[in-house]
């Protein structure tokens, strides 16, 4: 049997995942890729076609799901 977990978390730029969920101006937005475009800056492009570029030691809140599963 699966369980989904849903988790706020406060991470880096560094530590933003694909599949992250982050509010921009109150709209949220969910990470479909991270690239790095300079050597402190990640842009985060998001599945509706917007992007962020966020500095990879800023702090973020990000939305995570994960699947456990009991066997």
């Amino acid at each position: 049997m699966s369980r989904l977990t849903v988790r706020t978390l406060e991470v880096t730029g560094d530590g933003v995942r694909v599949g992250d969920v982050i509010a921009v101006g109150g709209v949220p937005h969910t990470v479909g890729d991270v690239r790095q475009v300079l050597p402190d800056r990640r842009r985060l492009e998001f599945e509706d076609g917007n992007a962020y570029v966020l500095g990879r030691t800023r702090t973020i809140r990000v939305v995570r799901t994960s699947v456990e599963r009991s066997g």
